[in-house]
């Protein structure tokens, strides 16, 4: 597993993670509207994160011959986006989801990012100290 691959796994494992407790520590105080809220905004950051990870492998990877599909991949990516928006406003609109939940749940995948680079920084560092030592 490559450095890309290996990084988008552990911040989704992280995300996934924040947003389980976040769930269940909401649920626990019967908190509906703030839960909700966070499964809307954690949904959505999680679709932007994946178009994300789409636009860069497909931007560092070699380009297309034919322009067609360039084009039908950009369409596309706009569609997810549009999609992405349009269930922001249809939550806001229509069900009784607290925004500052909601808001709290769009960064859940940043926040899993940092964690992820968090705990395997200091797993490097770890493992860097026991090398220094055994150095003259």
């Amino acid at each position: 597993m490559n450095e890309r691959e290996r990084f988008v796994r552990g911040t989704l494992i992280g995300a996934s993670c924040i947003m389980a407790a976040a769930l269940l520590a909401l649920g626990w105080f019967r908190m509906w509207g703030w839960a909700l809220g966070f499964a809307v905004g954690a949904l959505v950051s999680l679709i932007s994160f994946q178009l994300i990870v789409a636009s860069v492998i497909r931007l560092m990877g070699p380009t297309p011959s034919r322009p067609t599909a360039r084009r039908f991949w950009w369409v596309r990516s706009l569609l997810r986006l549009l999609g992405a928006a349009l269930l922001l406003l249809l939550a806001v609109r229509y069900l009784p989801v607290n925004l500052i939940g909601m808001a709290v749940g769009l960064l859940a995948v940043q926040l899993g990012m940092g964690g992820y680079l968090i705990v395997r920084y200091s797993s490097l560092e770890t493992e860097r100290v026991g090398e220094e030592d055994g150095k003259p």
